[in-house]
């Protein structure tokens, strides 16, 4: 092994005293974990520089993507955010007071209301997208598109798994 790094050292302290640990999954659930920090840190930073926060950019970027007009129903926003209804409104007044949406009513029920982009709300979706994609893309640099195509696929095959054994237990507590 050419180079090493910071989870080489944990690994083979850790290792050393317990057996149970495998090395090399101890070694590759760390590097995924430190990789996520990273990642997760530099998200942080991007967000905050956008002046939103996760939730908010979780609904910005849901109005952009899922609307061609970039509106929804509050109801729908709300399910596909799976938010209370007071969690929505909450989340709602703070980007609308930052002009990031709007409420207009909603020409097919005139007693609901569309939630809508605004081009200020547009522009800080799309700027912090685009500046967390090249963050990424450097991050990921490390590698040749063949060794992404290949992790992708590796992990890929874990989460696939994983996924099925959640849908397992979920299907086993619903009997």
């Amino acid at each position: 092994m050419s180079e090493t790094d910071s989870v080489d050292f944990c690994t083979v302290d850790i290792t050393s005293r317990y057996d149970a640990i495998n090395p090399t999954v101890e070694g590759a659930v760390s590097r995924i974990s430190s990789i996520n920090k990273h990642v997760s840190r530099a998200f942080d930073d991007t967000l905050a520089g956008h002046g939103i926060n996760h939730g908010e950019y979780r609904m910005l970027l849901r109005l952009a993507t899922r609307s061609a007009d970039n509106r929804m129903s509050a109801g729908d926003l709300s399910r596909a955010l799976m938010l209370s209804s007071g969690a929505m409104t909450n989340r709602l007044d703070r980007l609308e007071r930052s002009g990031l949406v709007r409420r207009v009513p909603d020409p097919r029920d005139r007693r609901g209301v569309l939630i809508e982009l605004t081009e200020m709300g547009l522009r800080t979706i799309d700027g912090s997208v685009t500046e967390q994609a090249a963050k990424e893309i450097d991050v990921m640099s490390a590698l040749t598109p063949k060794e992404l195509d290949s992790l992708n696929r590796l992990l890929r095959k874990v989460l696939v798994s994983l996924e099925a054994d959640d849908g397992a237990a979920d299907h086993h507590r619903a009997s």
